[in-house]
């Protein structure tokens, strides 16, 4: 009986040759193999023995055995290397045009420095939201750069004009009295032609002098026609303008008690008594609307205030009226020809007897 052995495949088994051992195994046919002796460097077997100086290189398999060929393709992988996250881009111009911004934003009010760090911070903005960096941050300080410089602009103007550079009431006074003592100073190159005539007739002299004399009368007129002031305050009813021009209110005022500690207290037991030497003052108001976009009756508690002819002002105080008395901030939106009467009340000092309305530096007789 003959038993025939399979056959195995000695180039796909791993070899465990001692690396000083040149031999193989006898069934192995001639090829190709990693060379124990030679680091597993590919040599030729021949069948009987490694061939050193066998085929040349040419001749060597282009497909290394499995196992060498699974390590040669790990090797040939190309390294790559790490990528950034997708959302870890560059953020640094956004950051600072924010923070400029936001700088800006807060010294907008204070000259050149307000304004360069606006413009500084609008720059990076712009040069931010062109490089593609967050949108969010870039915006942001887009937005604030954007109200600082209008306002930087506005501050340093302002501020390089510098104060003094409009002309006051008592500089034009004092210009036109300048013109009037100079005006006769100015004549006596026309004298020696009526010096010489007044040689002949003297009676010519006195009409000359009576001319000269009531020039500086105009400016004494002008100064005495100005009202608002405390010494010739303005009539009612007195219109109040709006802090960028035009007509928002007229109003008429009077005193209901220039005395009224007790008719407060008697209104609400909750009213405050005035402190000691002071006194309650309340005054009735009827405000007209004028602003074709309405105005608020309350906007006379802000801006008047009670003055005393030496010039002190006191605020309107926050009481509880008697019945039928409303007081100016409860009054509805008033447009052009309605009215409404509120009242308001004052603490002032129990020696005043004269009052003044003040509003925005004019003053206003009841």
């Amino acid at each position: 009986m003959v038993f025939h052995l399979p056959t195995l495949d000695v180039a796909a088994l791993p070899l465990r040759h001692d690396p000083k051992d040149r031999t193989m195994p006898q069934e192995t046919p001639a090829g190709w193999y990693p060379a124990p002796h030679a680091n597993n460097e590919m040599r030729y077997w021949d069948g009987q023995g490694w061939q050193d100086a066998g085929p040349t290189a040419a001749d060597a398999p282009t497909t290394p055995m499995p196992g060498l060929q699974a390590e040669q393709a790990t090797l040939a992988e190309p390294i790559q290397a790490p990528q950034a996250p997708q959302g870890s881009r560059a953020r640094g111009i956004a950051i600072a045009a924010l923070i400029l911004g936001g700088a800006a934003f807060l010294t907008g009010l204070v000259p050149v420095l307000g304004l360069l760090l606006a413009l500084a911070g609008v720059t990076l903005a712009i040069l931010a939201l062109v490089r593609r960096q967050p949108k969010g941050l870039a915006i942001t300080g887009l937005a604030l750069g954007s109200v600082a410089l209008l306002t930087g602009i506005i501050a340093t103007t302002v501020g390089l004009a510098g104060p003094g550079t409009t002309p006051t009431a008592a500089d034009v006074t004092d210009s036109a009295d300048a013109t009037s003592e100079v005006s006769p100073a100015a004549e006596p190159t026309e004298e020696p032609p009526v010096t010489e005539a007044a040689e002949a007739e003297p009676a010519e002299e006195a009409p000359v002098a009576e001319a000269a004399e009531p020039e500086p009368e105009p400016a004494v007129s002008e100064a005495a026609a100005a009202s608002g002031t405390i010494e010739n305050p303005s009539p009612q009813p007195y219109v109040a303008t709006g802090l960028f021009g035009g007509e928002k209110y007229s109003l008429t005022a009077r005193i209901v008690d220039a005395n009224a500690n007790a008719l407060v207290m008697q209104w609400n037991m909750f009213n405050s008594e005035a402190p000691a030497g002071f006194k309650y003052v309340v005054t009735e108001l009827v405000m007209t609307g004028i602003d074709p976009d309405g105005v608020e009756p309350s906007l006379a508690s802000y801006d008047l205030s009670l003055a005393t002819p030496e010039g002190n002002q006191y605020d309107g105080e926050y009481i509880i009226f008697g019945d039928g008395m409303p007081s100016m901030d409860d009054g509805p939106t008033l447009y052009p020809g309605t009215s409404f009467t509120g009242y308001t009340a004052y603490i002032v000092p129990e020696s005043a007897q004269s009052f003044l309305l003040h509003d925005n530096g004019e003053y206003v007789a009841f």
